[in-house]
């Protein structure tokens, strides 16, 4: 199933968010530019959210985001909304109307499936950034392929392997 990428990522993230600190979430990283693991989990969420309520409507707007500060600060009220993510992944694909907020291009026909991809590789994007803020923090929490893609780790095993 395409979507299976992605229900790994939100997983790695639900395992990650039961094991680190409260103080550690919402820590502003100086390698990040004072941004915490708390705000690129909310804008990894909101994206999601906004697809699987696309997935319903037709179309999907990520400028239009709902932008709920109380998953950057609250940690369990994130786990939670990552479970409704996984749980929310819609096996079926459908076209899309793709909506965004600019001059250049006011829309774009899309897929579910094709925005599942986008927003795997946009959750891989700020997990390999969360990495940063763990490794500022000295905290080893995550696998060695937390943030990175599923592409890279083959061409790594295929690396070794020779």
């Amino acid at each position: 199933m395409i979507s299976h990428p992605l229900s790994d990522q939100l997983n790695d993230l639900h395992k990650l968010l039961n094991v680190l600190q409260t103080k550690d979430y919402v820590f502003s990283s100086v390698m990040l530019g004072n941004i915490s693991i708390g705000q690129h989990i909310r804008h990894i969420i909101e994206l999601i959210q906004c697809l699987q309520q696309g997935h319903n409507g037709g179309c999907v707007n990520y400028d239009n985001r709902k932008r709920d500060f109380r998953i950057e600060t609250d940690r369990q009220f994130a786990i939670e909304c990552i479970e409704d993510c996984i749980h929310n992944l819609v096996p079926n694909d459908r076209p899309l109307l793709l909506i965004q907020d600019n001059d250049l291009l006011k829309s774009v026909n899309t897929s579910y499936y094709r925005e599942l991809i986008y927003n795997s590789e946009h959750a891989i994007h700020h997990m390999a950034l969360i990495r940063v803020a763990l490794r500022e923090m000295n905290l080893d929490l995550v696998s060695e392929h937390f943030g990175v893609a599923p592409a890279t780790i083959k061409h790594h095993e295929e690396v070794c392997a020779q």
